[in-house]
């Protein structure tokens, strides 16, 4: 007969009379579940479609709908625990493969089923990785962050993410057939910011998210109007604040070398928090970063271990922007983490359009990583109160800051009627990968990723 070490125990203390188990800790594993019970019983992937505004970026235009794929792994004795990561039909093809790893497998073995995913892409295994861990959560009674060695903030930071943007009820939005939702226009679009397409309206609009949601923070997604407008942007909002509200520009690579470092000498007096990704690659940035002086981030030119080296020997940065799906995951960012606090970069987080449980998983990620003191990203503020498949309200914003939920694993639950009109909206309108591009040449055709 063979015993694992606490049935050892228990066994023990029935036949000599006499606990070897701390007091009330041997009554406590009569009902504990066996390690068998958190074996992978089956994977479930849904792909959801959700509204998105026609908000611009470097690489275009954003479409009606954002993609993503939730995931629900069911262990046998009926945990469910619950993930989500990147959206688009190959993701969700390898989601799905990935039954053919996981099940039959603890979902405390989720460390190891990266070798089996090793030519996925590495947001799959997040994904993967996420549910597993909100599995444990759930077994355990433990939040996320607790099961991962404890928070070290119970409140997270996020700062404002601002884009040139469409009016909701644009024309061009009604023209396009991948629309099957009932938004229409006035006080029925989808969001009331308007027209955002000059220095005066970012700066309006930097005004307003200050009062709605409290953010200390700004940060203007640029790379999409002439660079020198931008920079009038950059003092406009800084008009608007008073000098006080420290400022982020994030071109996404969209500018020529000469352009990033004109720009950067005439940003000198501005509160810059830093300056994300103006040029493309570690030896232009580091050139950037020397002849201008300021702090310069990137979510593009370190975006995974591999990188490091090299961003050590030509120095590009100061921050890095992590995220847990292009990473491999929350441990992956707690990595990160440790690195950063010892070769002296700051941290924060990348943000793609998300739902609650991506949302709710960054908010852990922030409170389990001490080196994470920059203010996160996120495009939660663009999804729309309602449209979340969470249960209840979208998660609240509340002084710039998001609090760690407070139930068991991620700390979010699905509502199904939500999740299956998100499904179904996938797929009437026939999505199934970004082309951020595609869409932009629906409102200016012939437009093209030049750069400025």
């Amino acid at each position: 007969m063979s015993l694992d070490r606490r049935e050892f125990f228990t066994l023990g203390s029935v036949m000599v009379g006499t606990s070897l188990l701390p007091p009330g800790l041997a009554s406590a594993t009569v009902n504990q579940p066996k390690s068998s019970d958190l074996i992978i019983k089956s994977l479930k992937v849904t792909p959801i479609a959700l509204p998105d505004p026609p908000i611009l970026a470097a690489g275009g235009c954003h479409g009606p709908y954002f993609l993503r794929n939730v995931i629900e792994i069911e262990t046998t004795d009926g945990i469910v625990g619950i993930g989500e990561t990147r959206g688009g039909v190959v993701n969700t093809e390898q989601l799905e493969k990935c039954a053919e790893i996981i099940v039959g497998k603890s979902v405390a073995a989720y460390r190891s089923f990266q070798a089996d995913m090793k030519d996925m892409t590495t947001s799959v295994y997040s994904g993967i990785e996420l549910a597993c861990l909100d599995a444990l959560g759930r077994a355990t009674n433990l939040r996320l962050c607790e099961l991962m060695g404890g928070p070290v903030r119970e409140e997270v930071e996020f700062a404002a993410y601002l884009f040139y943007r469409f009016a909701a009820d644009h024309p061009q939005v009604f023209k396009d057939s991948r629309l099957v939702d009932d938004r229409g226009k006035g006080d029925k679009a989808l969001d009331q910011w308007g027209d955002v397409r000059s220095a005066d309206s970012m700066a309006e609009m930097a005004k307003k998210f200050h009062k709605k949601w409290g953010f200390k923070v700004m940060k203007l997604k640029a790379g999409v109007l002439p660079p020198e407008e931008e920079l009038k942007t950059m003092f406009a909002m800084n008009e608007r604040f008073e000098g006080k509200m420290p400022l982020r520009i994030d071109p996404n690579g969209r500018w020529t070398l000469n352009t990033a470092i004109r720009i950067g000498r005439k940003m000198e007096g501005l509160p810059i928090d830093y300056y994300e990704d103006p040029v493309v690659g570690m030896v232009m940035m580091a050139e950037v970063r020397r002849i201008t002086g300021l702090t310069m981030s990137t979510n593009s030119c370190v975006t995974r271990l591999q990188h490091i080296p090299d961003a050590l020997k030509f120095q590009p940065i100061d921050v890095v922007l992590g995220d847990h799906h292009f990473w491999g995951g929350l441990s992956a960012y707690q990595t990160l983490g440790t690195i950063c606090e010892n070769v002296g970069w700051g941290l924060s987080q990348h943000s793609n359009n998300h739902g609650g449980i991506t949302m709710a998983a960054m908010i852990h990620a922030g409170a389990i990583t001490p080196a994470c003191n920059y203010a996160s990203d996120t495009h939660y503020v663009w999804l729309v109160e309602g449209a979340d498949y969470i249960k209840g309200p979208n998660l609240p914003i509340k002084g710039g800051k998001m609090s760690v939920p407070k139930g068991p694993g991620v700390g979010v639950e699905i509502d199904p009627d939500k999740l299956a009109r998100a499904h179904e909206v996938y797929v009437k309108s026939g999505v199934l990968e970004r082309n951020d591009a595609e869409t932009m040449q629906r409102f200016q055709p012939g437009w093209k990723r030049n750069l400025f």
